[in-house]
């Protein structure tokens, strides 16, 4: 196989393994996918609070962070609230209600990193880093992006 063809299927298999982390969870608790992305970002980033930095910051399609946010909200686990000085942001804040999942999804985050980095040693941790922070990079110039 060639080059481009691993990093493509490395990447589809990471997803997938990452994803399926979150079956128990989304069984226990009758979420989606979508929905345990919407509580884990909140949880997981302070200051990051708003439907329009979910789509920016962690890449979700606008209309799946709506139909999240909505059904999240149905369910008693977010509520929104006004942003005083602009009415048109909406400040969104986990309630109490969300506190299982969201445990039971950081826990399943935490186990994934795990087992990822088993035999990892922390040198090799950095130089991944690096590389992939450099990839990021060589895609937003080719794509234009000046982060």
């Amino acid at each position: 196989m060639n080059e481009c063809h691993d990093l493509l299927l490395h990447g589809q298999k990471l997803k997938r393994a990452y994803d399926g982390m979150f079956r128990g969870v989304m069984a226990d608790h009758g979420l989606t996918r979508n929905e345990v992305d919407v509580l884990l970002f909140l949880a997981n980033n302070p200051g990051h609070d708003t439907a329009g930095e979910l789509v920016e910051l962690r890449g979700l399609a606008k209309s799946q962070v709506c139909r999240s946010v909505e059904a999240l909200q149905a369910r008693g686990l977010l509520v929104g609230r006004q942003d005083p000085k602009d009415r048109r942001r909406v400040h969104l804040a986990l309630t109490g209600s969300a506190a299982a999942p969201v445990r039971e999804a950081q826990a399943a985050q935490r186990l994934f990193l795990d087992l990822l980095y088993q035999g990892v040693t922390a040198e090799e941790r950095v130089i991944l880093a690096r590389v992939f922070d450099r990839i990021v990079r060589n895609i937003r110039e080719v794509l234009g992006h000046a982060d």
